[in-house]
Order: C-alpha cells, then sequence, then structure tokens
C-alpha cells in the first residue's frame, strides 16, 4: 500500500481533529476503567490523534499505541509533547508491529476494528490480539451493527468545521452498503477553503464492515477470545447489549484453549 492510499491524510486529520478533538465523556470514562483494572500495560492499536490514549497517559497509565497514518500519530505525538507526556508510538499495522511484549489491556474504541474488511486483516489482528494478552488480560472493543447502517446510501452529504485562521474544510461523502460483504464505502472528499476559494483538495475511499453479533462472536471463538461482557455502546454505559443495538462493545479475555 502506497502513501496515497493511507487513510486519514492531511485534510482528513485535519478535519477529524477539528470536529472531534476529545473523546465522549462517556466512552472516555468506559476505557478508563478497564485501564484502572488493568495491572500492566495497555496496548491501543489504530490508536488515531490518541483522543483516548492521551487521557490514559495523563491519569499515568502505561499506553502504547500505533497506527499506520503518519498525520494521525504526528497529532498524537504532539499532544504528548506539549502535556509533557512520554509516549511510545509507531507507524505501524497488526502485520508489522513488532514488539512481543504480553499486554494487560488491549483496547480498540469508537469502531475502529470495523476498518480491518478482509478476512486477512481480520485473522490477523486477532491472532496478534489472543497472543500479547498477558494472563488475566482483557481485550476490549466496539463494532458497529448492521443496525448501524447509515441512510441515505447513494446521497452526497457533508458538513465542515472552520479553522482558526479564517479557512475552513469542507467534507463530503457519498456512502454505499454492499449487503453481500457487509462492507460500508464511503468516498470522501476533503476541500480547504480559503477566501471562497478551493486551494487543496483530498479524495480517499473508506471502509466499516458492519457485523451480525453472532458473526463476531463466533469470529472471536475462533481465534481463541471468549466474550464475558457485551456492552451498549451509545452511550456507553454497564448495560447488556442486545442484537438491537447498533454499537456493541465487547469485553474478551483469553479462551482456556489458546
Amino acid at each position: 500500500m502506497n502513501k496515497e492510499s493511507v487513510p486519514y491524510r492531511g485534510l482528513c486529520t485535519e478535519f477529524y481533529e477539528l470536529d472531534k478533538p476529545n473523546a465522549p465523556e462517556d466512552a472516555l470514562q468506559c476505557y478508563l476503567y478497564y485501564a484502572e483494572g488493568a495491572q500492566g500495560k495497555i496496548l491501543e492499536p489504530m490508536c488515531g490523534t490518541g483522543r483516548f490514549l492521551v487521557p490514559l497517559l495523563e491519569k499515568g497509565y502505561s499506553v502504547i499505541g500505533f497506527d499506520y497514518s503518519p498525520h494521525m500519530l504526528n497529532v498524537c505525538r504532539k499532544k504528548c509533547k506539549d502535556r509533557g507526556l512520554s509516549s511510545a508510538l509507531f507507524e505501524a499495522t497488526f502485520e508489522t508491529f513488532s514488539s512481543s511484549e504480553k499486554y494487560s489491556l488491549i483496547f480498540i474504541p469508537s469502531g475502529s476494528f470495523g476498518h480491518l474488511i478482509t478476512p486477512e486483516q481480520i485473522t490477523t489482528a486477532l491472532t496478534f490480539i489472543a497472543d500479547r494478552l498477558n494472563s488475566g488480560g482483557k481485550f476490549v472493543f466496539e463494532v458497529e451493527t448492521l443496525k448501524s447502517i447509515r441512510e441515505p446510501q447513494g446521497v452526497w452529504r457533508g458538513r465542515w468545521v472552520n479553522k482558526p485562521d479564517g479557512s475552513r474544510i469542507v467534507m463530503s461523502v457519498l456512502s454505499r452498503f454492499d449487503t453481500t460483504s457487509c462492507i460500508e464505502t464511503g468516498l470522501f472528499r476533503y476541500e480547504l477553503w480559503e477566501t471562497n476559494k478551493i486551494s487543496r483538495v483530498e479524495v480517499e475511499d473508506y471502509h466499516v464492515r458492519h457485523y451480525e453479533p453472532l458473526e463476531i462472536e463466533r469470529l472471536l471463538n475462533q481465534h481463541g477470545l471468549k466474550v464475558i461482557g457485551k456492552w451498549q455502546a451509545e452511550p456507553h454505559s454497564r448495560k447488556e447489549a442486545n442484537d438491537s443495538d447498533e454499537v456493541i462493545l465487547y469485553e474478551c479475555v483469553k479462551s482456556s484453549r489458546t
């Protein structure tokens, strides 16, 4: 994969950071709850701009993060530097992350797990996670179910964010959901508007795999991960999820056979 095909490039990252500078409070408290129960190092794959990683570091937790987008990681590193935090951040994927350390908590918030769309990517990720959890460690992550499909499909929609210098970034997206693969593809266009002129444009594909609960639970079991909790994630609570929820948070441990 070349750098031009990497998601979350420059304008996208700027838009994301201006649009979502902080983690939702209910979600942050949820992952702080799991961090408090962890007895060791914590790993956040697909950590992005550090909306969750940075607050955990500020609370004194030992958190390592990796992400494939150098643009996102640059934002995360700057946040850490500005706050005087020591960070271990790596530009990597599940295939390329080289550490063999074991972790007490591995977490993937905000539905990022759904960006793994091929069977090979999913198998690699779940195998990695099961191998890197220490005894008693937990894997906590969210998936978007088929109930969360965005409607209407095939219609352009969008919004903009204002930059401090008075310019704005306009985001437009056209989505299509494939009922066979259960993958939603968004064609995103980011435009930098300066003094009523478009000075820069970026386009990229954005893929999200949606799951039936039984499907993701079967995959977890196949890869040695046992579900011990299934919770509502919109908003995050300790209420048990059901199959009508749009987003489900899974709490897992290594099964005894791994």
